[in-house]
């Protein structure tokens, strides 16, 4: 009998899956339709995730793997309705962007501490030579990663007969950072004016350098500002659960009369405004 009754659990499964995959073969073969519109947006921003991250694999591939993943936990889930699958497909469902957004987020942040080193090792490469590409290219053995991968794209778009402005500028879309791109601006500009870009590069390096010291400080002064909201923010809760173990009829008339509720929603509100504005204070930025 058990032998029997997983082998329906496995065809109730299987059957569910089918049905939702015709269906979504029968949507997405619609053209112009809304659901094959979401897809395709969906779809692209997992591309420029995946692409920027340098996978193996295309975000149409990512989509479609998460969902046949996900039609075959809400599968099981709808036959079994077990904890464990409805994790699964909801692991599914929301793990792949989230955990590509973190990556691109990170290296995006590691690309800007490694910025202000590429314009100094720039700078010194430009007083050896007068060609921006020359110099560009000498700095891809001596950046670290994952710079080094960006500056190399750089020079091999321009080896292949890509305009250096343009590349430069492709460059800074492909990595879509305000700081790298008013850096790779400033080399633009410099270049087109015939200004020293060696000075200018210099002094840009400094002032990222700096910029980089003041926000460490900014974050030290403001951690404790933090932990000091985050412990004022736990209090009502901790003396709620000490009045609690005290006397369990404390609270009776606060939640059984009208005017308690009317009290304690007023509470909630109250803790939840002025959490928020603290929260919104302490977040300072330069």
């Amino acid at each position: 009998m058990k032998l029997e009754a997983f082998s329906l659990l496995l065809f109730s499964a299987a059957f569910l899956v089918g049905g939702c995959a015709v269906i979504s073969y029968l949507l997405f073969s619609i053209e112009g339709n809304l659901a094959q519109q979401q897809w395709l947006r969906y779809a692209a921003r997992l591309e420029r995730h995946s692409s920027f991250l340098l996978l193996p694999y295309r975000g149409s591939q990512i989509a479609l793997a998460q969902l046949i993943a996900s039609a075959a936990f809400a599968g099981l889930f709808a036959v079994s309705s077990s904890p464990a699958v409805a994790l699964g497909f909801l692991i599914a469902a929301a793990a792949p962007p989230f955990v590509l957004w973190k990556r691109h987020v990170a290296r995006v942040a590691q690309l800007e501490r490694q910025l202000d080193t590429w314009l100094l090792m720039l700078a010194n490469a430009l007083k050896a030579t007068s060609s921006v590409g020359e110099a560009i290219a000498s700095t891809v053995p001596l950046v670290p990663k994952p710079f080094s991968i960006e500056i190399d794209l750089l020079v091999k778009e321009i080896r292949l007969g890509a305009p250096l402005d343009r590349a430069i500028g492709a460059l800074a879309r492909r990595i879509d950072s305000t700081v790298i791109s008013g850096a790779f601006a400033t080399i633009v500009v410099a270049r087109q004016t015939g200004g020293d870009l060696s000075r200018t590069l210099e002094h840009a390096s400094a002032a990222l350098r700096e910029s980089a010291r003041l926000e460490g400080v900014l974050r030290t002064k403001t951690a404790e500002g933090r932990g000091q909201v985050l412990v004022l923010a736990s209090v009502p809760f901790l003396l709620c659960v000490m009045i609690a173990w005290l006397d369990r009829s404390w609270f009776d008339p606060m939640l059984n009369q009208h005017i308690g509720q009317a009290i304690l929603t007023a509470c909630a509100l109250a803790w939840t405004f002025a959490t928020v504005w603290a929260h919104h204070i302490t977040k300072a930025d330069l």
